[in-house]
């Protein structure tokens, strides 16, 4: 395990009604002792478990138990404009960890519920979030909890599955918390991964462009920029500097990342060759025109045939490495309802032709890999024509798994 990955890192452990909650104790103090900063929030069933004063002592912080913290009077703490507890640990966390987590947090997590302080907490922090189950054989069994934990997976969040082993139920099968050991070292390296770009600055370009026809209707196309995007705040949860490059209709941002909003490929062409000053990583997934039209200085009257002329507009990946020959590159190819073979074939072509360090490729033809939808399934080739295929995922997840074979290359 790098011991160094928890130094100095803040660690949010939320502890639920489990007979394992006792197991984590000695688990806070070593990550105290590895030199996090450790803070606590215990259920109202794991108080009933667990004493909250070994909790706090093992931490060295007073344990959270409630939202409404008995000593306060709330009214003048609204006056006062003091920091709400959920929020303030929900925003300081580089880490939370839900250890055990039993059905019932695994099945609020997965349907948004806010009830308490730790489920308000995750739903409000942007930390990565590391879920350690423990409960009966059955009931980790029970299609409806697998179907959560599934469902949570595929939005990002991080699971240690139970082990196999006598239970404190009196049955024995898998259910048991996973070792301490395997979670502090799962815990370092999701912690490492929170400075795997420090000290990088990174362009992503997301979104769409548009080219107008008239003064009031362009031509476009439907990508809503959230591949982009999940890309952009990826980086930034890495450690990066984040300059996103992002057409107008694009999702917008959930960091305060810097951004740069543009409408036609000139404009996306003159901000990337602007902002990439320094840059060491430009990400370029934008979905540019292809074409643009003469546009009209006075609003076309419709009710009439229309015949447009549609000119080529300037390629933007393949010129990167003109304005930049040290950058590493990252493009995107989208191709129609053709074979992965085919689609690995063209996206390796483009990555030569552009010169690039990886290429991502996806087929906007199939149902949930295109445009405009949560999630994406993808290729991502090198240089050396070594592909790795990131099957259907939320996009986040994607976004992760292409940010990783960036730092693999770095």
């Amino acid at each position: 395990m790098d011991r160094k990955s928890l130094k100095g890192k803040k660690v949010v452990v939320g502890v639920t009604g489990g007979i394992a909650a006792y197991k984590v104790i000695p688990i806070i103090a070593r990550m105290r002792g590895l030199g996090a900063e450790v803070h606590v929030i215990m259920t109202g069933h794991a108080c009933r478990l667990a004493d909250p004063k070994d909790f706090g002592k093992a931490s060295g912080h007073e344990v959270a138990t409630s939202l409404f913290h008995p000593s306060i009077d709330y009214r003048g703490y609204i006056r006062k404009n003091r920091p709400i507890t959920h929020v303030s640990l929900a925003d300081i966390a580089d880490l939370f960890l839900v250890c055990p987590a039993t059905a019932n947090i695994i099945a609020k997590i997965a349907h948004g519920i806010c009830d308490d302080l730790l489920t308000t907490s995750i739903c409000a922090t942007a930390a990565p979030v590391l879920i350690c189950p423990a409960m009966n054989v059955k009931m980790w069994h029970n299609p409806l909890v697998q179907e959560n934990v599934k469902k949570l997976a595929e939005h990002g969040y991080h699971f240690i599955d139970p082990e196999y082993g006598d239970l404190a139920c009196g049955y024995r099968g898998v259910g048991r918390l996973a070792g301490g050991e395997k979670i502090l070292e799962r815990s370092a390296l999701l912690l490492r991964k929170r400075s795997d770009l420090k000290g990088k600055r990174v362009i992503v370009t997301a979104g769409a462009t548009s080219e107008p026809i008239d003064p009031v209707r362009v031509i476009t196309n439907r990508s809503s920029g959230r591949m982009g995007v999940m890309l952009a705040e990826q980086a930034f949860l890495r450690g990066a500097e984040v300059v996103l490059i992002r057409g107008q209709n694009a999702v917008e941002c959930r960091y305060p990342l810097d951004e740069v909003t543009v409408a036609t490929v000139k404009d996306l062409h003159d901000a990337l060759v602007r902002e990439m000053k320094d840059a060491d990583i430009v990400i370029h997934a934008a979905a540019v025109s292809d074409f643009t039209a003469n546009s009209a200085g006075k609003k076309i009257k419709s009710g009439q045939p229309l015949n447009l002329e549609l000119l080529p507009t300037t390629k933007i990946l393949e010129n990167v490495r003109k304005w930049d020959g040290k950058v590493f590159l990252v493009g995107f190819k989208a191709e129609y309802d053709v074979s992965e073979k085919e689609l690995a074939r063209r996206a390796f072509g483009l990555l030569k032709d552009a010169h690039a360090d990886l290429m991502v490729a996806n087929d906007v033809g199939k149902e949930g890999r295109g445009f405009d939808v949560d999630t994406n399934e993808v290729l991502i080739l090198d240089k050396k024509k070594r592909m790795m295929k990131v099957p259907l995922a939320d996009k986040r997840v994607v976004a992760d798994r292409i940010i990783d074979e960036v730092v693999k290359r770095l």
